[in-house]
């Protein structure tokens, strides 16, 4: 049976009779005595003050251990020893206390202790009195007389296994403790095993070699004993002794195939049972019920055994440790033991905001108020229990065992309040079974990998009992779980392949089902053919864009909450949130009803993969409340620091505090009088038409190539000034080309490299190999804008190029006659609209031709505001020529701009500012915002204009232009509208003074969306709507040609 742990009450009353005794005995000492008490009485102490925690004297290797001095280098003996729980000295009576100490620590830097065995406590007395400390981060220590032992049991709980364990002690444990696992692994299946891990995992048990499969099952057992054996389920170290007394390298497997079934049988079943097994309890659950072939040991495996048994499971974090525990498997994770997991304060930035942090706050004020009724406590209680939790890409159950432990937590503060406001605390008062009423089978998990599965099964076990060590140290009892009969829903499955609704049953009336978890980060560019058809299959369409993989989770959840209420909110690739990706996702999303609750913007997410670079990440959560005020919360590299984000309109798609405008792509400039960009030119060569500074001199040396060598400008060669060359053989004489050995030979190596590629297009470009595969270079000078920036530029920092300068793939060109597009990109209000609209690399910016450029919001401009900006641009130009030795990352470093530069760059932005509206200078990119949508003001049925969200498109004498709309600028106030897409028509569908807005707005909570195709100059005076006031609206309005509009039952088109 699993043994009760002592409460608070009965501790300090034995520590009271042991105080009792000791002082009875000490007094009665002779100086003979004193002097050799440190030899005589040691071991009895000892044994007496742990009895008092419950830890049983017999403990195995507790007494006299042998230990390596770092000082000496000798051998000796620790007086008490407990693996990754303390160390302790006892001196006579009078000695010196901090010497004692000394000694215990040069024990532990001696080497002979292993890193998984390292205390966190030094504990040494003189019979008479105590020094205690905890080693480490946060490290303290505590001084006190043997008298006053029991005054300092909170200090000295920990010896009870149920010391209060820091999140970060709590990591470091699961470091070591992957390592412990790691090593078993090796000594089990040899150094050279390797398996691929994380998304490459094989999803069934068969698809992996035979030892290894059973290498995993193994260590999943081991881990449940290890952990039962320092958590209570049996009589403490109950296995280790069992190892080690009971087991020879010999018959280890056979002693634990035959231990695996005895835990599998039920104890009224069992027959002639060794006396060694017969102390386990029966366990039930899927984790013993298949039969294992017996493994056979050497002694370097029974050792790592028995070193993995020495190590303290319970400080360990199942959902930190669970991350890393897959990965063991893997030849390279094993090698860098510890570097490869998902930290609790990440996960909890996804469930705290999406419900934990509300329950929190909740159960904190009906505890805090001493007005709250205990039926109110109650009930609230029992809401705990009607929700459902569900993670559709669950891994080794890293969020689902973060979020229980915090729920039981919860539970565990309303419990204890409800047990003080009855009058019913101290040990043993209720049966604590009956009062616990949040369990483990509220959660669900999805995971298609069979090896995570499993570990995620175990994990979210092991956070029950933690959970109940919790709160029988908090009430003084736990729930009984053994046999198991209660357990997570862990499906093997491919999420998206399968009908959530059918696997999660609903939440219990009062309810909701909250889904969250960290689906694969892969992106257009790295999704296979397989997970791109998964995607049209749950988004029902073919035309799927650039959507990431992670958006088929967002399909499945709108999918599943249509007929049951609840939230949802995932970790993901962060350019969901820029550029075409969000119109094709938000825009079903809002249509659904769904608006951000809460989302934390770029920041970096560590991979668990090995050999994987750290991903940049967004968390975005999910609600239909329309009550509930959105949170958001920003990142700065490099410390990435947390930092809260003040609220005021809500968080829309492009996680800005704004309205909800959805941004799609263009194919020309709104503004005529600012061209068109293009990529620049893409060599596609494998490097041979390019001239690198170690090989121009090489290639100069030859004349008739030297003809054709032109100066090669990416984003790295523009902004940090890199010489870089390239051979532009445009028009090239077929003789020189022939003639000169440096382009034969360069121009026959591009040939057959193209010749090679699996590429059909680069095949077809080994035709004309002397020339670059796309080619796009202006024959005038030409703005050259960087494909890619830092996110701390203040400014797009581009710049201006001669013709014969050829610009790569990584910049954008633009013929710039005039110096408009210059003086524009370069502005503040530009940077402000490609933060918020543009897409990311990494957490860098990233320019786009149809998204930021296409549709930044210029009006038209008057003769005298054009040539102002122009003039404000030149100005830029020459304070950027007065520092003729900076480049242009040195001239825009944001810590050392040249103040002239400054000045230019303000009087840049008065003038920009002014022509989209500013009566005044604008301080911020939220006024910029603001700003970059010009105000018009249409009223409709001469009722009060409102907020919307939508384009405005006009045309003047010098073309058709559009700009975005603030929220009173198309609806009048009976709309709400919610959602509006850019979407301009062509422009040879307009005529002078006309003014059409098309978008999709959702005209209530629980309305289906229309799609408004407005002519304001031809909209008719309606009566104010009455009755079904957004009905009566729709059908008022009148579209081009005078159709009415429909409301839309299904997905508007254009998405």
């Amino acid at each position: 049976m699993p043994i009760q742990p002592l409460d608070r009450g009965t501790i300090r009353h034995g520590l009271d009779g042991f105080v009792a005794r000791w002082l009875e005995r000490i007094e009665g000492w002779t100086p003979a005595d004193r002097s050799k008490a440190e030899k005589s009485y040691a071991q009895s102490f000892w044994s007496d003050l742990l009895d008092q925690f419950g830890v049983i004297a017999a403990r195995v290797d507790l007494f006299e251990r042998e230990a390596m001095r770092a000082t000496t280098g000798n051998r000796g003996y620790v007086d008490v020893f407990w693996s990754g729980m303390f160390i302790g000295e006892a001196k006579s009576p009078g000695k010196d206390l901090d010497l004692a100490e000394k000694q215990a620590l040069d024990y532990l830097a001696g080497g002979s202790i292993k890193q998984h065995e390292m205390p966190l406590y030094v504990l040494s007395t003189d019979f008479e009195r105590f020094k205690l400390t905890k080693l480490g981060n946060g490290g303290w220590t505590e001084s006190f007389a043997l008298a006053d032992l029991a005054a300092h049991v909170d200090q000295l709980v920990f010896l009870t296994g149920h010391e209060t364990v820091t999140p970060e002690e709590q990591e470091e444990a699961s470091v070591k403790a992957s390592a412990v696992m790691a090593g078993l692994y090796t000594a089990m299946v040899g150094e050279d095993a390797d398996e691929s891990v994380g998304d490459e995992a094989p999803t069934d048990p068969d698809e992996e070699d035979a030892d290894v499969q059973r290498a995993s099952m193994f260590l999943t057992r081991i881990l449940f004993l290890l952990y039962g054996d320092d958590a209570g389920l049996w009589e403490g170290d109950l296995f280790h002794r069992f190892v080690l007394s009971d087991t020879t390298a010999d018959n280890l497997g056979g002693q634990l195939s035959a231990l695996f079934d005895v835990l599998n049988t039920p104890l009224r079943s069992r027959r002639n049972v060794p006396a060694a097994m017969a102390k386990f309890p029966y366990v039930n659950g899927a984790l013993y019920a298949d039969r294992m072939p017996a493994e056979f040991f050497t002694p370097a495996m029974r050792e790592a055994l028995l070193d993995a048994c020495r190590f303290q499971w319970t400080r360990i974090s199942p959902a930190v440790f669970g991350s890393m525990f897959q990965m063991v498997k893997s030849k390279e994770a094993r090698r860098t033991a510890g570097e490869h997991y998902t930290t609790e304060t990440n996960i909890l930035r996804t469930v705290g905001p999406l419900f934990l942090d509300e329950l929190q706050a909740e159960a904190d004020r009906l505890c805090r108020n001493a007005s709250t009724t205990q039926k109110e406590l109650a009930a609230f209680h029992d809401s705990l229990a009607t929700h459902v939790f569900v993670d559709p890409a669950c891994g080794s159950g890293n969020f689902l065992t973060v979020a229980y432990g915090r729920l039981r937590e919860i539970e565990t503060q309303v419990i204890v309040e409800l047990r003080r406001r009855r009058g019913t605390t101290g040990a043993m008062a209720l049966d604590a079974t009956l009062e616990t009423k949040v369990t483990i089978d509220q959660f669900h998990g999805i995971e298609i990998s069979w090896w995570p599965a499993k570990i995620a099964e175990t994990a979210m076990f092991l956070i029950d009992h933690q959970a109940n060590r919790k709160l029988a140290l908090a009430v003084g009892d736990a729930p009984d779980r053994l046999p198991i009969t209660i357990t997570a829903h862990i499906h093997h499955a491919n999420a998206l392949e399968v009908d959530w609704s059918d696997i999660v049953p609903a939440a219990k009336a009062g309810g909701s089902t909250y889904v969250f978890g960290n689906p694969p980060f892969l992106g257009h560019d790295t999704r296979s053919d397989e997970q791109a058809a998964e995607l049209r299959r749950v988004w029902r369409r073919n035309d799927i864009g650039r959507l990431d993989y992670v958006t088929g989770w967002h399909a499945k959840s709108i999918d599943m909450f249509k007929d049951r209420p609840g939230e949802f909110a995932f970790v993901t690739t962060n350019s969901i949130t820029q550029g075409d990706q969000v119109p094709r996702l938000f825009g079903p999303l809002a249509h659904a009803g769904w608006r951000v609750k809460f989302a934390h913007r770029t920041f970096p997410w560590s991979s668990e993969a090995p050999g994987r670079a750290a991903v940049h990440c967004v968390i975005v959560g999910f609600t239909r409340d329309v009550g509930k005020r959105s949170r958001l919360w920003d990142y700065a590299p490099p410390s990435w620091t947390e930092q809260p984000v003040t609220v005021t309109t809500g968080v829309n798609a492009y996680l800005i505090d704004g309205a909800d405008i959805l941004v799609t792509a263009h194919q020309g400039t709104l503004n005529p009088a600012l061209p068109s960009v293009t990529f620049g030119s893409t060599p596609r060569d494998g490097g041979h038409l390019i001239v690198e500074p170690d090989d121009y001199a090489d290639v100069v040396a030859d004349p008739v190539a030297a003809k054709y060598v032109r100066p090669f400008r990416g984003a790295r060669e523009l902004l940090h000034g890199e010489n870089r060359w390239c051979l532009w053989l445009v028009d090239a004489d077929p003789d020189d080309i022939r003639n000169s050995p440096v382009l034969r030979e360069r121009v026959g190596k591009v040939k057959a490299w193209r010749e090679a590629s699996r590429s059909a297009d680069a095949n077809a470009a080994a035709a004309t190999p002397h020339l670059f595969w796309w080619r796009s270079q202006p024959d005038v000078p030409y703005l050259c804008i960087p494909s890619v920036v830092s996110e701390k530029r203040r400014y797009f920092t581009a710049a201006r190029l001669p013709a014969d300068t050829i610009s790569s793939n990584l910049v954008f060109t633009a013929p710039d006659h005039d110096g408009l597009a210059f003086a524009v990109v370069s502005s503040s209000m530009f940077i402000a609209w490609q933060r918020a609209t543009g897409g990311r690399l990494e957490s860098r910016l990233r320019f786009s031709s149809t998204l930021t450029w296409n549709n930044f919001p210029l009006p038209p401009l008057t003769d005298p505001a054009k040539a102002a900006i122009i003039r404000a641009g030149e100005a830029v130009t020459a304070a950027r020529a007065a520092r003729p030795g900076r480049t242009l990352a040195q001239a825009y470093n944001p810590l050392a701009m040249d103040p002239a530069l400054v000045k230019a760059h303000d009087a840049l932005d008065r003038e920009i500012d002014r022509a989209l509206g500013a009566t005044k200078k604008l301080v911020s990119e939220r006024q910029r915002l603001e700003f970059s949508r010009p105000k018009v003001r249409p009223s409709i049925a001469g009722t009060p204009v409102r907020p919307v969200r939508g384009a405005h498109r006009s045309c003047s004498p010098e073309g058709c232009w559009t700009e975005v709309l603030t929220a009173h600028e198309l609806a009048a106030a009976s709309f709400a509208p919610s959602v509006g897409v850019l979407h301009p028509r062509g422009d040879s569908q307009h005529t002078r003074a006309e003014t059409q807005v098309e978008t999709v707005v959702r005209l209530s909570e629980h309305r289906p969306c229309c799609l408004l195709d407005h002519d304001f100059r031809r909209m008719p005076a309606a009566a104010k709507p009455t009755g079904d006031p957004y009905g009566q609206c729709v059908r008022n309005l009148r579209l081009r040609g005078g159709h009415a509009p429909t409301v839309c039952g299904g997905q508007p088109s254009g998405w």
